[in-house]
């Protein structure tokens, strides 16, 4: 039967989409089988096919499907008026968008749609009422499948099976479960950037040198198809952040992590990453490439300052100098004095509380000369290593013991906890002591908010401090861990001594923090147990005489 408008031949477009995300029945909902059921209905009824458009692989979620554009240009270039799909799932399964196209696209463009086995035809049925509400349960639909293909994947992800397109570098994928075996020529590669790391090189300088080497990233090794397509001048070259994630990986020492993203929903392709303590952790899931010791030491010395960028103009003590009154970071300033015989550059530490005009704390001022605090703490540094490797102490274990549980680094934790929360306590009895004075009318509202304000700032400021330094402390909970560490120390430590020269990374291995106090006297906290139990104060940090 051939119904006309007003004697309008059809020019029709048969629309097919397919996608097992939706949890499409292959046989039932397959491109041949769709292609079938409209090429009948459209010959049955008389209309002409203008053409076909086919979305296999793609979700009805959304509509950002290549030949549904394509149909829409048509449409717009007035090439097709009419639109026929198998269902309205076809056509879409999020309610909001295919109602959009159904009662507002189509009507303003003149399209006449039919979905088949749904009896929706917006010629015949112009409201087309059961149109909202069947469009409402495929969206549901698409919802629960959603739902069910997650908890179904994340079933699978407990009892192993890992969830990859590509193998990760260093290994290869044996079987559609994601089984791995090692890849012995890019496990070499991974060992050597784990090798390279403990004798002392920074991320930076390992990338350089494996594209110096002319080692191919990782990316065209493993040939993805993003890369290889898209080869430039940076592609092909090793990138720090590479090195630092293969660093950081658990899949190296056997343990596959999954769920560390997530859709921010099922109509979304927008990924949000997963907090740590949510991640799925398969353990001794395929045979390891890195030893646990050697892997566990590298993230110690990797998370000390993970969130500090490292650049090769920065000065050596960069975002490691600390005040130690108000415990924030000191700053470097630099400044240039432009003279006849030349331009003289001078830098220069200073407290930035103590220095702000308006602030919710107290520090003290002071102008230290960095470069001649630079020459004192490497000159220190340099002397604590010469006795560590000279000590036959610590080639003792029983003393090496006893001497960490006196002097460890956890014991200077501890002091700066024991400070923080007397401070706080402090904080805690002015502001007491304040409410009370307003109570007995012995202050205004207007000061009491004033001063209230500013000390229950600081207090969150302590606060924070305290959260950060208690993680600190749990991280020395894990005996085993360290002790296993212990083991490998002394061998890394002599590794980043023979660089002999000191560079950014190399501090940044080595050294924890320095705080400096109003007296001029600064301590060096290491990253390394034996080298804090030789101490790191340095009595007289020299002032700068010009400033």
């Amino acid at each position: 039967m051939n119904i006309k408008e007003n004697n309008r031949e059809y020019n029709a477009a048969i629309y097919i989409r397919l996608s097992k995300e939706d949890g499409d029945r292959e046989e039932s909902e397959s491109v041949t089988n769709q292609r079938k059921i409209l090429k009948a209905f459209a010959k049955e009824n008389k209309y002409k096919i203008y053409d076909e458009y086919v979305d296999d692989g793609y979700t009805g979620t959304n509509f950002n499907r290549p030949d549904f554009k394509r149909m829409i240009r048509d449409i717009e270039n007035k090439k097709i008026n009419m639109v026929i799909t198998k269902s309205l799932s076809r056509l879409g399964r999020d309610y909001i968008e295919t109602g959009r196209y159904i009662e507002t696209y189509f009507p303003e463009n003149e399209i006449r749609y039919i979905a088949i086995l749904d009896d929706v035809d917006t010629y015949l049925d112009r409201n087309c009422d059961t149109v909202a509400f069947k469009n409402i349960m495929n969206d549901y639909y698409a919802k629960e499948t959603s739902k069910n293909i997650k908890k179904t994947k994340n079933k699978k992800k407990l009892e192993g099976f890992y969830y990859t397109s590509y193998a990760p570098f260093g290994y290869k994928k044996v079987s559609k479960s994601g089984n791995l075996e090692i890849d012995e020529v890019q496990a070499d590669i991974v060992r050597k950037i784990y090798d390279l790391f403990l004798e002392g090189k920074g991320t930076y300088q390992i990338a350089k040198l494996l594209t110096g080497e002319g080692i191919e990233p990782p990316g065209l090794q493993m040939k993805m198809k993003n890369v290889v397509n898209n080869i430039t001048n940076t592609t092909d070259k090793w990138n720090h952040n590479t090195v630092r994630r293969i660093l950081s990986n658990q899949i190296y020492i056997g343990n596959c992590v999954q769920n560390k993203s997530k859709k921010i929903s099922y109509k979304s392709k927008k990924m949000i990453a997963i907090p740590e303590e949510e991640h799925t952790i398969t353990k001794n899931h395929h045979k390891a490439i890195i030893p646990i010791d050697k892997w566990e030491l590298v993230q110690k010395m990797l998370g000390v300052h993970k969130n500090e960028k490292i650049r090769d103009t920065d000065v050596l003590f960069k975002g490691l100098l600390y005040c130690a009154h108000c415990n924030n970071k000191l700053s470097i300033r630099t400044k240039v004095d432009h003279n006849k015989s030349g331009d003289v550059t001078r830098r220069y530490i200073l407290c930035s509380t103590a220095n702000k005009k308006i602030s919710n704390s107290i520090c003290y001022k002071r102008y230290i000369n960095y470069n001649k605090f630079e020459e004192q703490a490497i000159s220190k540094i340099s002397e604590i290593l010469k006795i560590y490797i000279n000590s036959n102490a610590f080639k003792n274990e029983e003393a090496l013991r006893r001497i960490l549980d006196l002097q460890s680094n956890k014991g200077s934790i501890l002091k700066r906890q024991e400070k923080l929360d007397r401070d706080l306590k402090r904080i805690n009895k002015k502001i007491g002591t304040l409410y009370n004075d307003k109570l007995n009318g012995l202050l205004e509202e207007q000061d009491f908010k004033l001063f209230s304000e500013n000390l229950v700032n600081e207090r969150h400021r302590i606060e924070r401090i305290l959260k950060e330094t208690q993680k600190e402390l749990d991280k020395f909970k894990d005996d085993g861990i360290n002790n296993r560490i212990k083991l490998d120390t002394q061998k890394v430590i002599k590794k980043l001594v023979k660089n002999k020269e000191f560079n950014k990374e190399t501090i940044t291995q080595l050294v924890n923090r320095i705080e400096v106090d109003k007296d001029n006297h600064a301590v060096i906290y290491f990253n390394f147990y034996e080298l804090n139990c030789l101490g790191g104060q340095i009595e007289d940090v020299k002032q700068a005489s010009n400033l």
